[in-house]
């Protein structure tokens, strides 16, 4: 079994239809540069494949009030303001289309994990963990050797469940601060030539750090406390360009982060 959904239910964000899916289930022997060989979750919208749903909003569901969506524009034919480093055309709309073809059997989390056991774990390769109940992520994870998540969540009450297990994704000193102030460690995206914020350390799978360890040896980014530093990142992907982050910038701003 290569790929299996593991919770298919409302989402925790908004209530509406999700879907988890565990992919790479066995290990291929190609591992992505950055990672490794590690294991992915996508969590999608059930009934709204994820290149419409960021065109239309709903993509809410399950990454909630992350920085990074940006905005469909009509009247320019494309989307404005997006700066994840997710290209949704590809691996995450492959998913959804393999999911309405029923090709995914439904398992439960801990039966996926003890197919897993062993290997790294990605949570949310697309979307907010916290969208998922906890539990679901805290079974597939029991036999696991590792992983690692991020949530935007951070602030509201579904996503504390988490506190431990993800690290919490901000984008600026300020919400660096707060999120460790109520207990997370942080994955900041910041330009690789800004000060650490405390105790904070260049990812070391980033091209800015020289890629001198992958996802997969590193394990930085697993939420737990009382350990390592906090990680930040510079900004990294397709919509990472200079006019989409000044209307980062512009955004945070105006939300007072």
């Amino acid at each position: 079994m290569k790929s299996a959904v593991i919770y298919e239910g409302p989402s925790r964000i908004d209530g509406a239809p999700i879907v988890a899916i565990v992919c790479k289930m066995q290990s291929a022997g190609k591992a992505n540069r950055k990672t490794g060989d590690v294991v992915q979750t996508y969590i999608l919208r059930a009934d709204v494949d994820p290149v419409a749903a960021v065109k239309t909003g709903a993509d809410v569901s399950v990454c909630g009030d992350c920085a990074h969506r940006g905005a469909w524009d009509a009247d320019q034919g494309r989307m404005v303001g997006r700066t994840c480093y997710v290209n949704l055309g590809q691996g995450a709309l492959s998913v959804f289309r393999a999911y309405k073809r029923g090709a995914y059997p439904a398992i439960t989390p801990l039966a996926a994990s003890r197919i897993i056991a062993g290997r790294m774990v990605r949570l949310g390769t697309y979307g907010d963990p916290a969208a998922v109940p906890p539990l679901k992520w805290r079974a597939l994870l029991h036999f696991a050797a590792g992983h690692t998540g991020y949530t935007h969540q951070w602030r509201r009450r579904i996503a504390q469940g988490l506190k431990g297990l993800c690290m919490a994704s901000v984008e600026t000193a300020g919400e660096a601060s707060q999120a460790r102030a109520k207990g997370w460690r942080t994955f900041r995206v910041a330009p690789a030539a800004a000060p650490n914020v405390g105790r904070e350390a260049l990812c070391p799978a980033s091209k800015e750090a020289g890629q001198i360890l992958q996802c997969f040896d590193c394990k930085a980014c697993d939420g737990a406390s009382g350990r390592r530093s906090s990680i930040r990142i510079a900004p990294h992907g397709a919509y990472a360009s200079a006019a989409n982050l000044a209307g980062l910038d512009a955004r945070l701003i105006a939300r007072g982060a």
